[in-house]
């Protein structure tokens, strides 16, 4: 096994729920250095710290698995995964079930689609890890679930040369488009070739939120996906939407989704650039919803990032009413909520107006914040209201 000695004192924020271990924290490794290979953690004292994932191919060499002695193995596994079910009470039939490092396994997302389990393996020992993951996973469901598909195809940077494998892991293969349902709302998912596993489980409490403001409207879902915040603002009492989004496929089944609402002669969908929308729309909005996609990756980025924010928000605030409502997402870590302020305040300069706070919405709780690993709050959403 390898064993990886730490610099003096880099050892208390792992003892406090840190899980991440950085190159220029160690002092020395012993034993062979593979990347998915578990290690043992040792402080620069000898003391035992815990066990973790070690690799060689990334600046973060190892992610901390258990802070205690134990075997790594299927009753690993299983004591995580009914933690993690316990947690997630109340979320129906579709969730995320795990959530990697905020549940306790970096690497290993797992979403619940009615009675199919979706995965993503994102480094090396999970993938290495693959069946004993699936069958702790039969354990726990049992009956409860059809199959198991995996959606190991996103975009990563690792240098572990990770399989980029999608299929059938065991049991039943899903239908190319499953029916959900989330507070009262269907919705069309197709979990083989739609982003990520297939829906943003992630935006929930957003979607939830934007009802309270959607009645007697006209709002604008931009950055739409397959509809989310549209449908939600026209079921509930919207008098009309629009829909804009550059993804083709998502907005025939954000199409279909409508009809499946009853609520398609509310929805005005449009394919192409926002911006370019904003900039050209004669529309003006009492509600609207920027969601862009992911923009900024690093900490160095965050000049470049506030200048994004600010011209998409600039392009927004210019299309609402006096007494508007704009929700500004982010969900991107680098991008945080200060961010989203500076950027937002900057949109609006010598302009007279003001932009009063609603509210601050994170990611839904199937998707853990832990306050000890500041990563593992990526999504952000600042409400404001436009006063002119």
């Amino acid at each position: 096994m390898i064993i990886v000695k730490l610099k003096k004192g880099k050892e208390k924020k792992i003892k406090n729920g840190y899980l991440w271990i950085f190159k220029d924290e160690i002092s020395e490794i012993t034993g062979e250095k593979i990347d998915g290979e578990l290690c043992n953690v040792f402080s620069n004292n000898f003391e035992f710290i815990g066990k973790g994932i070690f690799s060689k191919s990334s600046n973060i060499t190892v992610k901390i698995l258990s802070l205690s002695d134990e075997e790594i193995d299927e009753k690993f596994f299983y004591k995580r995964f009914i933690k993690a079910l316990k947690l997630r009470t109340g979320f129906g039939k579709s969730y995320r079930f795990f959530h990697a490092e905020a549940d306790g396994i970096p690497g290993l997302i797992i979403d619940k689609y009615n009675d199919f389990l979706v995965i993503q393996f994102r480094n090396k020992w999970v993938e290495k890890n693959k069946d004993s993951i699936i069958n702790t996973l039969k354990e726990i469901f049992g009956n409860e679930i059809k199959g198991i598909y995996e959606r190991s195809d996103f975009e990563t940077s690792s240098k572990e040369n990770l399989e980029r494998y999608v299929g059938v892991l065991w049991g039943e293969e899903p239908s190319d488009n499953l029916i959900i349902e989330e507070e009262g709302i269907k919705y069309i998912v197709d979990i083989k070739n739609g982003q990520k596993t297939g829906f943003f489980f992630d935006q929930r409490k957003n979607r939830i939120y934007i009802r309270q403001f959607s009645n007697n409207t006209i709002g604008l879902d931009a950055y739409s996906y397959t509809g989310g915040f549209a449908l939600n603002m026209a079921k509930f009492g919207a008098k009309k939407v629009i829909a804009v989004d550059k993804d083709k496929y998502a907005l025939e089944l954000l199409k279909e989704n409508a009809k499946l609402n009853d609520i398609e002669n509310k929805i005005e969908i449009i394919y192409g650039d926002v911006e370019q929308y904003l900039l050209e729309s004669s529309e003006i909005f009492d509600l609207m919803m920027l969601d862009p996609p992911s923009l900024i990756k690093k900490k160095n980025e965050r000049f470049k990032g506030v200048q994004i924010f600010k011209g998409i928000s600039e392009l927004g605030i210019k299309k609402l009413k006096n007494f508007g409502i704009l929700s500004l997402c982010s969900c991107a870590y680098q991008a945080d909520i200060s961010l989203l302020i500076e950027a937002l305040r900057r949109s609006v300069e010598n302009e007279g107006i003001m932009l009063q706070n609603l509210d601050i919405i994170i990611q839904s709780n199937d998707h853990p914040w832990i306050l000890q690993i500041p990563e593992s709050l990526y999504l952000k959403c600042l409400w404001i209201r436009v006063l002119r």
